[in-house]
């Protein structure tokens, strides 16, 4: 065999198997506060304290994971306990300011659906996303933490489904604007379909990235692995059209005071249903490539399951990104035409309560639906197969659903406490002092696309530069460095721009 077919097998038949937040804490306190805003301090001791130690974990360290955390959690500890800094205020702690609760929602001038633990999830996964798609190519990235051929779970699987579950989550952005200035989706049919034309529009440019890379890559003579999304699909085609059925599903459910959990969940059962009942399971895997639409089974048959993890992600954000988790209900809420005054002042009341932040209640839903995801997604596992990526079934897309609330508690239970206990420091302003995630991942998230095409280009400049496969741990170590520097050169030096590609 030549080098790309031993390539394939070497990143294929893989069956799958915040210590470094609690150091930048200290980090902003000791060092970042007080550095201006356009400092290269800032971006080099963020990706040193948040990006290095993720490096390591997944490559040198991989084995050995608590002597790493152990590392983190000593040095955290020692440089905490050092001399104190002035002004020592939580920089991720949620913003309430009493004064505006009196305001009505059009005075609030503040960025309403601004979640700094929603940013550091957001960042994190893009992160992790980028390094694994090079790392994935040298052999000091295990092969457990490699995509799954057919059936299994891995780190890959996981990082692919979350970044789905990241785009539908902030995708819930225009809806929460809409339902504070009134407007309502599209009712009649006309505007119904210009508003899907106008997110097709937005998609061209991601439509026209991925014939690129097909291009590119057929002239290159690039290693593929083809049973990932086929011989000419790839993630670009599939994150093009995700907003595109995206928005004409939730449109319509929301007009249809339907719950955007249960859109996603329709989806992703009547996709399981074709795969297991009408045999669409089994041509993805073995039909023979004799067409333009077989050579591409495996993207086309994907699909359905990875616009019902969209869908879920943008369900999650309509909760997760208000103040409050009830927001969106009561801004959309309506009475009946013979409502009387008092049941027209209840219901005011409440939408003016909505804008009241209550963290304790959104970790309460955040907790509960990641209760209720894993225990959707065991239930699922029991009754199927397995786990797919590949196919992207019911029980991939409750796995997905289950991490990523599980995720999003968790970075929200690690910002609460933060801001609790940097409150309780003499000296500290309170929880309001602080309002934003790590500039870098603020950086990052401003044009996580670009960064993400960035990433693409650079994985395959190196692939075609060097054989990776056989390239030494301290040589690949070295260049995944010098990788993740360029990424953060990129999303620091575009970080006052805002690039859209879909």
């Amino acid at each position: 065999m030549g080098y790309n077919d031993d390539k394939v097998a070497f990143v294929s038949g893989s069956h799958g198997g915040p210590t470094s937040y609690a150091l930048w804490t200290v980090a902003h306190e000791r060092i970042l506060a007080r550095a201006p805003p356009d400092s290269l301090k800032v971006p080099l001791v963020e990706a040193l304290v948040l990006l290095v130690p993720l490096l390591l974990a997944l490559t040198v360290f991989s084995a050995h994971p608590l002597i790493l955390n152990a590392f983190i959690a000593v040095v955290t500890f020692l440089w905490a306990r050092s001399a104190p800094v002035r002004s020592m205020s939580p920089p991720l702690s949620p913003t309430i300011d009493k004064k505006k609760h009196t305001r009505q929602p059009s005075q609030i001038d503040v960025r309403p659906f601004s979640r700094p633990f929603v940013s550091s999830y957001r960042a994190i996964m893009m992160v992790m996303t980028v390094l694994c798609i090079l790392a994935v190519d040298f052999p000091v990235f295990p092969r457990e933490f490699a995509k799954a051929e057919t059936w299994g779970t891995s780190l890959m699987d996981l990082g692919v489904g979350s970044f789905v579950f990241s785009l539908g989550l902030v995708a819930a952005l225009p809806l929460l604007r809409g339902s504070t200035s009134g407007t309502a989706p599209p009712a009649s049919p006309a505007s119904y379909f210009a508003s899907i034309l106008r997110s097709f529009r937005k998609s061209l440019p991601l439509i026209a990235l991925g014939g690129v890379r097909v291009i590119m890559v057929k002239g290159v003579d690039y290693p593929e692995h083809v049973t990932e999304y086929g011989v000419h699909w790839n993630f670009f085609f599939t994150l093009a059209l995700l907003p595109v059925f995206g928005e004409a599903i939730s449109r319509l459910a929301i007009a249809h005071r339907v719950d955007l959990h249960v859109a996603g969940l329709g989806v992703a059962a009547l996709h399981q249903a074709v795969l297991s009942w009408a045999g669409l399971q089994r041509w993805a895997l073995e039909a023979e490539r004799v067409s333009l639409i077989s050579q591409n089974k495996e993207g086309l048959a994907s699909f359905p399951g990875y616009l019902a993890i969209y869908l879920l992600g943008l369900a999650t954000g309509l909760y997760v990104l208000p103040p409050s988790p009830s927001f969106f209900t009561h801004q959309h809420a309506s009475l009946p035409s013979s409502a009387t005054a008092s049941e027209k002042q209840r219901a005011e009341l409440k939408r003016q309560k909505a804008w009241v932040a209550r963290p304790g209640k959104l970790a309460e839903w955040l907790g509960s639906a990641a209760v209720l995801w894993w225990a959707a997604f065991g239930g699922a596992r029991a009754a199927s197969e397995g786990v797919s990526r590949r196919l992207a079934n019911l029980p991939y897309v409750l796995w997905v659903a289950a991490f990523n609330t599980l995720f999003l508690f968790l970075y929200l239970a690690v910002h609460l406490h933060v801001a609790s206990a940097s409150s309780a420091r003499p000296g500290s302003r309170g929880p309001e002092a602080g309002t934003r995630a790590p500039a870098l991942f603020e950086a990052i998230n401003r044009n996580g696309l670009v960064v993400f095409l960035a990433a693409n280009l650079l994985t395959g400049l190196v692939n075609v530069s060097i054989q990776s496969m056989y390239t030494s741990d301290t040589l690949a170590v070295l260049i995944l460095v010098l990788y993740t520097g360029a990424i953060v050169g990129v999303a620091w030096g575009l970080r006052k721009r805002r690039i859209k590609l879909g």
